[in-house]
């Protein structure tokens, strides 16, 4: 098994040594490539058999005969054939290209929701339109093609020897030329499409940030500065893209040079050696048919060379999206295995645990250690109708431990697993739809996927019927009568047409929805005005399950909260960049460090 490389940054912008992108003959895919390779094989055969139809013609008598209409009507089912085959090429081609884009972006958007992604919104998108349409082009318009061309060329070769050896040279050496043409120009048309990318990229990372921020650079007075800049960038992808365009346009002359000396050639070779003319109209036939990939060659290596960048980009991308899942199913089995916590008559935990799925102390209903956030020995634990309110003297711990909790932040080392026990049982050993009936969490700053308002308080718990709709929506004090639609009202970038008070109201509701046993709240109280933080504090008084919250003295004194004092982990900021980070790190795995070069 050969040794993995480390990707190296060159100062022409390459990236050598990227890692590779998924196989692309696995399942059905195998099967797509094998019916490419028949179908050139295919085209080569009704070439030769439209240069037997042409000899056939040398011995048809002048004027009407039943010799030339035959010879003519399977000269015309011939290039009717030939234009079926390419259709179903088209067709398997793309359906080749499409599958395998298709498991690609499954797999980035699938990253996107893994605990440790860090990538911004702009890059996301992309990677997953700009880099995957390169991906796919070379996939379906250049590896198809090549599967095609190969079979074709061949066959259309030794047809060629079989009727003279030198008209079989003759097509062969423009094609020998543009080969040795295309070892030059590829490279620099590598270096330019790589170029040209980046700053595409940048340019959509600075697009997307600036959108978001557009309130602030509206009340900032920042229209025009803003403008200028991606003015700027813009003009400067221009001027990329023109350079390459001279490159490009070389590459697809080369081909279109050579298609078209494939046939004169022929023709000439036919004259000069003094053939019967069908067989030089034989000759003529057969090299146009195959001339036509030849036309395709310089588009192909565009399509190369533009798959190549994108690759740059998505194999360090996918490694390092296939790092962070592994470390995410790795400690989820890591933790699901802990055996229940051995609890005291008064709720401690002495050393030890005992074996079993329930804890031994029935009055606690919720048990919290996370090791590097807790304290050794000294998890968060919480009783029904208990507020805890997390705190330490570094503000960043408690939001870090409602996202490990969450899993929304990977996690140190597997040696070091969670524990984490809501109603007795093990929330990493549950499926994710019991994780959903056991925890709810409610956050500031909440953002809604795209539905309606409706299937936004239902998300969490899809299996309960809307009987308790309202009570809920009236416990929270979201009014939907100002909705254009009410419940059946479709929100879009985030949560409009909602406004952020209400989007808050929205996220405790559904986070309250079907009574969980654990309820999560960070920092909801910013996100509301006066009436609705009377309206938390009543809700989070009256609360029978266990309440686990970050938030301000003034609330935690009203609610009449414990606190529970979290300690500054000994290293909060990012170690060594591996998949196991503290505090600020995102979690970046093992690739990171070159997988978003493009964001800068």
């Amino acid at each position: 098994m050969p040794r993995e490389r480390e990707p190296v940054q060159l100062a022409n912008g390459l990236l050598k040594n990227a890692p590779p992108l998924p196989a692309l003959l696995r399942g059905a895919r195998r099967r797509w490539i094998s019916v490419l390779i028949l179908l050139g094989l295919g085209q080569a055969a009704l070439g030769a058999v439209s240069a037997w139809a042409l000899v056939q013609l040398q011995g048809a008598p002048t004027g009407s005969s039943a010799l030339l209409l035959r010879a003519l009507l399977l000269l015309v089912l011939t290039a009717f054939a030939v234009g079926a085959l390419k259709i179903h090429e088209r067709v398997v081609a793309e359906k080749l290209g499409q599958d395998y884009v298709h498991q690609l972006r499954l797999t980035l958007l699938g990253d996107a929701l893994t605990p440790g992604h860090t990538t911004s919104l702009g890059v996301t998108v992309a990677r997953t339109t700009n880099d995957l349409s390169g991906v796919r082009n070379w996939v379906s318009q250049g590896i198809a093609p090549l599967v095609v061309a190969v079979p074709l060329i061949g066959g259309s070769l030794i047809t060629l020897a079989v009727l003279h050896p030198l008209l079989a040279l003759a097509m062969a050496a423009p094609l020998l030329g543009l080969g040795l043409c295309l070892l030059f120009w590829a490279r620099t048309a590598l270096v330019k499409t790589r170029q040209m990318r980046r700053t595409r990229g940048r340019l959509a990372s600075r697009i997307a940030d600036t959108v978001t921020a557009a309130d602030g650079i509206l009340a900032s007075g920042g229209t025009k500065r803003e403008l200028r800049n991606i003015r700027d960038a813009s003009g400067n992808l221009v001027e990329i893209a023109v350079d390459r365009a001279e490159t490009v346009g070389a590459i697809r002359a080369g081909g279109i040079v050579a298609s078209t000396l494939t046939t004169l050639l022929v023709a000439a070779t036919g004259t000069y050696l003094g053939l019967a003319p069908g067989v030089t109209m034989a000759a003529m036939a057969v090299g146009g048919i195959a001339s036509t990939p030849v036309l395709e060659i310089g588009r192909i290596v565009e399509y190369r060379q533009t798959y190549r960048s994108a690759r740059m980009v998505l194999g360090p991308a996918l490694a390092a999206a296939g790092a962070r899942r592994a470390h995410s199913r790795t400690r989820r089995r890591a933790s699901a295995a802990v055996e229940a916590p051995a609890l005291g008559a008064e709720g401690t935990a002495p050393e030890g645990t005992i074996p079993g799925g329930t804890m031994q102390d029935d009055s606690v209903l919720v048990h919290l250690a996370l090791p590097g956030l807790t304290g050794q020995g000294d998890p968060v634990r919480g009783r029904p109708g208990e507020t805890v309110r997390l705190v330490s003297d570094d503000p960043a711990v408690p939001h870090e431990l409602v996202r490990r909790l969450l899993e929304l932040s990977p996690g140190p080392d597997v040696s070091e697993p969670d524990s984490v026990w809501v109603g007795g049982e093990n929330l990493r050993a549950v499926s994710t739809k019991r994780g959903r009936v056991l925890v709810g969490a409610a956050s500031a700053g909440a953002v809604f996927e795209r539905s309606t308002v409706a299937r936004a308080l239902h998300y969490r718990r899809p299996d309960l019927d809307a009987s308790d709709d309202h009570d809920v929506l009236e416990l929270v004090g979201l009014d939907l009568s100002h909705l254009p639609d009410g419940a059946r009202t479709r929100l879009r970038r985030g949560g409009e047409p909602l406004g952020r008070a209400d989007r808050a109201r929205l996220a405790l509701a559904r986070a309250v929805y079907g009574s969980p046993p654990l309820l999560v709240i960070d920092s909801l109280e910013g996100d509301l005005d006066d009436a609705g933080r009377r309206m938390l504090e009543r809700v989070l008084t009256a609360y029978r399950g266990t309440v686990v919250m970050v938030g301000s003295d003034d609330l935690s004194a009203r609610l009449g909260a414990r606190e529970h004092r979290l300690p500054v982990p000994a290293d909060a900021e990012a170690d060594d960049g591996s998949a196991g980070v503290t505090i600020g790190s995102g979690g970046r795995s093992r690739g990171n460090a070159y997988e978003d070069a493009d964001d800068e």
